[in-house]
């Protein structure tokens, strides 16, 4: 017999899209680690909709109460974390990735669940070896009534097609233990709706664009977490001015991956800039700069999809992947990056580049904007103020004229970092206590 009518039509309504995103994308995706026979993966291994932990489930435990087996462990099992991203994977969210990297290293076991896909991917090099899904756009027969308190919610907050794909996101948390987020946008939303019917806790790491230009249901998003994380003590406060409580746990690059770098070369001034075109940046303000600094042999690269300037003392590479910025950071001897508030008042937090200056023993120079001042001040680098063409002018003339000053302050930038948990190692890590219901290690 053929199938009944309804089958038939739910069977035509799905597109390649659906059917694909059943599994994860070998195409796309990172290497899944193998697994043992007959040992099921996160969120696999029951029927679909089924299984998903419920009130009272096996969510992490607090410190103290955890099973043997190490840190990243449950009742002796592996602890399972949903990572929810808007786009995967995308050339600048390389600090989720490490994180994801180190999380894993500490015996995590961890799958990403992504709503989107961003053309720069293809040049993201530092992809997680985990499980990756995509939820599809087009999940199959929509519209139809919500059906559940979490796509109610997202009807109301984003439409009727965002609510279509919580089905299929409820499918690939089941056997999770929790779900993190970074950005309170509109993955964080997301997150809500699976927590409304399922119960499964969230948590989630506040950054810039989220904070700064916030969206309408983002008090509800904060409220209702698990955790609260935030990369800066000036996003801390921030929230709290809010009502929201969130520990500081910063974002950071591998040391010893760029310690591998040579020492920053002498003489003129090598200037790096990375960041996207985006007015927050300062890209503009730096380029009308350097045409004012006079300095013979002076150099300045950017990495952006910043229009060619054109001149022949600025070298404009294009968006690039990580293994050709740690190139170019060898050719440097100072990350530049004049941030400022953009005219929708979006701000840079601790922009990752400056951090990964400082890790290659580099001087960075930037602006007190955001928490900027919490990373740099005149023991490794140097401030000065946003949007002022003179100062910058000045303070490039005052950083090529001084190479010694120059190679002083880039000596002191790895430790500066260490101390400060700047690391990859100390971003796991402090989530990971967090989850366990201990507060982060005490930074300076």
């Amino acid at each position: 017999m053929g199938l009944p009518r309804h089958q038939r039509a739910h069977r035509r309504a799905r597109s390649p899209d659906d059917r694909r995103d059943r599994r994860p994308d070998r195409r796309d995706a990172a290497p899944v680690p193998t697994r043992r026979p007959g040992q099921p993966g996160p969120g696999r291994g029951r029927r679909p909709g089924r299984g998903v932990p419920r009130p009272g489930g096996p969510h992490l435990a607090p410190a103290g109460r955890r099973g043997a087996g190490g840190r990243g462990t449950h009742r002796g099992r592996p602890v399972k974390v949903l990572y929810l991203l808007r786009y995967y994977p995308t050339l600048t969210e390389t600090f989720v990735y490490r994180e994801i990297a180190a999380l894993a290293g500490l015996g995590v076991e961890v799958a990403i669940a992504a709503l989107g896909r961003r053309r720069d991917g293809r040049l993201q090099t530092e992809r997680p070896a985990v499980p990756a899904w995509w939820i599809p756009r087009r999940p199959g027969l929509w519209p139809r009534a919500p059906r559940t308190a979490g796509e109610r919610w997202l009807v109301a907050h984003r439409g009727p097609r965002a609510a279509a794909r919580l089905a299929r996101l409820r499918r690939h948390a089941a056997g999770f233990d929790r779900v993190h987020v970074h950005f309170a946008g509109g993955a964080a939303e997301y997150a809500r709706a699976l927590q409304l019917d399922t119960d499964l806790p969230y948590s989630v790491t506040v950054h810039a664009v989220d904070l700064f230009k916030p969206r309408p249901a983002l008090p509800e998003v904060l409220a209702q977490a698990d955790r609260v994380v935030t990369v800066a003590d000036h996003h801390r406060r921030l929230l709290a001015e809010r009502g929201v409580t969130a520990a500081v746990v910063r974002c950071g690059p591998e040391l010893s991956t760029w310690a591998a770098l040579p020492p920053p070369p002498g003489g003129p001034l090598r200037a790096l800039a990375v960041g996207r075109a985006v007015p927050k940046k300062g890209l503009d303000l730096l380029v009308r700069a350097w045409r004012h600094l006079d300095r013979p042999g002076a150099r300045l690269t950017i990495i952006s999809d910043l229009p060619d300037p054109g001149r022949p003392d600025i070298r404009c590479l294009g968006l690039r992947p990580p293994s050709e910025v740690a190139a170019a950071m060898a050719e440097a001897n100072c990350v530049v990056l004049p941030c400022r508030r953009a005219p929708d008042g979006d701000m840079d937090g601790i922009p990752v580049a400056l951090m990964e200056g400082l890790a290659a023993g580099r001087a960075v120079a930037s602006t007190p904007v955001s928490g900027i001042p919490e990373l740099v001040d005149d023991r490794v680098g140097w401030l000065a103020p946003p949007d002022d063409l003179d100062a910058w002018i000045a303070l490039l003339r005052t950083i090529h004229d001084d190479p010694a000053e120059r190679a002083r302050r880039g000596a002191r930038g790895p430790a500066r970092l260490q101390e400060r948990g700047f690391t990859a190692t100390a971003q796991a890590s402090g989530l990971l206590r967090l989850w366990q219901g201990a507060p982060p290690a005490t930074q300076r």
